[in-house]
């Protein structure tokens, strides 16, 4: 009887061993199961509706290049103001990608900050006073070896950063305005790496 049942045991392990246990699957001749055929239907639908097409606004990329000599005709609306001679300078230390200072503006005062930048992409500027109706901007930014160059920009801007090195932006009032600003106000900065 032992050796009955050892034969049987054997005799099963090999044919369990040759009979596959994953089915092999062939492709319906027959084409799409019935069951599929309205999914089918409307991915076709979804494909042939037209899609409007959304108008494309071309912008003019700024180039590095040194301007050329000639000047143009700026209005005196918004231009840049060119450093007063009680001009103040400061250096915003960057901790964490974030720097912020308080400063105290004389009227007619341009205060200049400047910072480095070695790997941001942007760069986020924010001037803010007690009263939210005061005559200050951001008047200029300049980049490393005075090839970058942008402004005015009002009391918050994103600028990007296409080279490495030291920038500065000054501060003061917009020319058109004939309340000069005199008293604090906050500078907030934070680099940008998108």
């Amino acid at each position: 009887m032992r050796w009955t049942f050892i034969i049987f045991t054997l005799a099963l392990f090999f044919y369990s061993c040759e009979n596959k246990s994953t089915p092999t699957i062939y492709p319906s001749k027959i084409g799409v199961d019935s069951a599929y055929q309205t999914l089918a239907l409307k991915n076709k639908k979804i494909k042939e509706e037209k899609i409007p097409q959304k108008k494309i606004l071309k912008t003019k990329v700024a180039s590095l290049k040194k301007p050329s000599t000639s000047t143009s005709a700026v209005t005196t609306s918004d231009r840049i103001i060119p450093f007063s001679k009680d001009n103040t300078t400061q250096n915003l230390v960057i901790s964490y990608a974030k720097a912020n200072a308080e400063v105290t503006k004389i009227a007619k005062q341009t205060n200049t900050f400047t910072f480095d930048s070695d790997s941001a992409k942007k760069v986020w500027i924010k001037i803010s006073a007690q009263d939210s109706t005061a005559n200050i901007r951001i008047n200029h930014i300049k980049g490393p070896g005075d090839t970058i160059k942008g402004g005015p920009f009002g009391k918050e801007t994103i600028f990007n950063l296409p080279a490495r090195g030291i920038y500065q932006f000054s501060v003061s009032e917009k020319p058109t305005n004939k309340n000069p600003y005199a008293g604090k106000y906050k500078v907030e900065l934070k680099l940008l790496w998108k």
